[in-house]
């Protein structure tokens, strides 16, 4: 039990790095007509639904080594899902 709830727990947490992952970088400037403003600021990275706001520098190396972390947990969280228990007291094949 404590094995099944540990995999579950695994795959819920790596699921949620995979959605929050940085998926977007925004490119441009939208807002430079309307604000006036001379340059771009430092334009950085949104979640794949735009609930979370990354950070320049989010979108390269730091969202590739989330979603590896994030590919890693599912993967790990499913195994021992559905890993079976070795029974103690059966015997060992035959050879």
């Amino acid at each position: 039990m404590k094995r099944r709830v540990i995999g579950a727990a695994l795959t819920v947490i790596g699921v949620l790095v995979l959605l929050f992952k940085p998926a977007q970088g925004v490119s441009g400037c939208a807002d430079n007509f309307v604000t006036g403003s001379a340059g771009c600021r430092d334009q950085g990275g949104s979640s794949l639904w735009g609930w979370v706001d990354y950070p320049p520098g989010w979108d390269s190396t730091l969202a590739w080594l989330m979603f590896i972390i994030g590919v890693v947990l599912v993967l790990t969280g499913i195994v021992l899902l559905l890993k079976r228990r070795r029974s103690r007291g059966s015997p060992s094949p035959a050879r």
